[in-house]
């Protein structure tokens, strides 16, 4: 790739071009977030007014916009400070050139790489990166404004006075606890995911990610910042499996509602089993960051936890097959006693009747 550099004085007018974009985003994504939430409070208001319920119509207002406030900085934090590590420690050196100048292809249309070099020059990453992680906390701010009263719940529970019968926690947990947990958890699974794209992006663009036909390498900075994500993911998955333990007693399979004998003895061991592995995978994967390697070997671990789900499976249907064969067993031998006793019947009435002769 050959390039040309021009006079001083000039700037690349598509650097402007960029800047423009990504200010248009965020201001349409905002002003329809906006619009949506305009449109029910225009609705709502005048009928809590004319009902007498004005306050709880505010409360309503102010505890939607601490969610969407809470969250929007959360997560706008998380992802600004992956992308900005990604950026910080991306190891492609940069090219030393002059201040003022303008990177042009020699010839013929610019291919892949060439279109990287170039953002990787020229883009203004602080602006680009605290962007993109403004629109994504946005959207997810956005959709998570609905789950305003599950946290309002969830601060102002009380206890319900009866517990369960299968973890002796109170009734209250199952109602207030539980769904703001179920929900934190959902949020903490997406931010990681979209921190984990943003700074996949940035080591890309910046040649530390290749993957392509005749070359597929990721960079040891790489390797040991997606460790630490997907050590995270790990242990929210653990957490995951922990809820879920929970869930079982909202179980309903048409014949019994709550935790069936099954659930209780097949999959509540196995979701302890999950939580474990998961903090193992976990642990390993920051363990990684001395290793720093991506072919992390979890071929014998996936292989028990497909076996003893296969046995789990196969558990009850191998009993119902030997209880089938015991009953057949115990009949054909049954049929075979009958078979003999009617065989031998004859001589044993000739035996009686020759003894009665005699």
């Amino acid at each position: 790739m050959t390039f040309v550099i021009t006079g001083p004085g000039r700037r690349a007018p598509w650097q402007g071009a960029v800047f423009l974009v990504i200010i248009g985003v965020l201001i349409v994504a905002i002003g329809l977030i906006l619009l949506g939430l305009a449109g029910d409070f225009l609705i709502d208001w005048p009928w809590f007014s004319a009902t007498g319920y004005l306050r709880v119509f505010l409360a309503i207002i102010v505890a939607k916009a601490l969610t969407f406030f809470v969250v929007f900085v959360a997560t706008a934090i998380i992802l600004w400070v992956n992308g900005s590590l990604a950026r910080r420690f991306a190891q492609r050196p940069w090219t030393q050139r002059p201040a003022d100048f303008e990177w042009k292809p020699a010839g013929g249309a610019a291919t892949l790489p060439e279109l990287l070099e170039l953002i990787r020059h020229q883009l203004p990453w602080p602006l680009a990166i605290a962007g993109g992680a403004g629109l994504l906390a946005l959207l997810i701010a956005a959709g998570e404004v609905s789950n305003w009263n599950v946290f309002l719940r969830f601060i102002f529970q009380v206890p319900y006075g009866a517990n369960d019968p299968l973890y002796d926690k109170d009734i209250g947990f199952y109602l207030f606890s539980l769904p703001a947990y179920v929900v934190i958890k959902n949020w903490m699974l997406l931010t990681l995911f979209l921190s984990a794209l943003l700074a996949g992006a940035v080591y890309w663009v910046h040649g530390d990610i290749e993957y392509d036909i005749q070359r597929r390498s990721m960079s040891p900075t790489s390797i040991a910042h997606g460790s630490v994500l997907l050590g995270f993911f790990f242990a929210v998955k653990a957490w995951s499996y922990g809820l879920d333990r929970y869930l079982l007693l909202f179980g309903d399979n048409g014949v019994v509602v709550g935790a069936s004998y099954t659930d209780i003895h097949v999959e509540l061991p196995v979701l302890w089993f999950l939580g474990g592995l998961s903090m193992v995978a976990a642990f390993a994967a920051w363990a990684n960051l001395w290793v720093r390697t991506y072919r992390i070997s979890c071929g014998r671990s996936g292989a028990r936890l497909r076996r003893l789900l296969r046995a789990v499976r196969r558990g009850p249907r191998t009993h119902r097959t030997q209880h089938r064969a015991d009953s057949a067993g115990v009949q054909s031998s049954s049929d075979h006693g009958q078979a003999v006793l009617r065989r031998t019947e004859p001589h044993v009435q000739d035996a009686r009747g020759q003894q009665g002769d005699r």
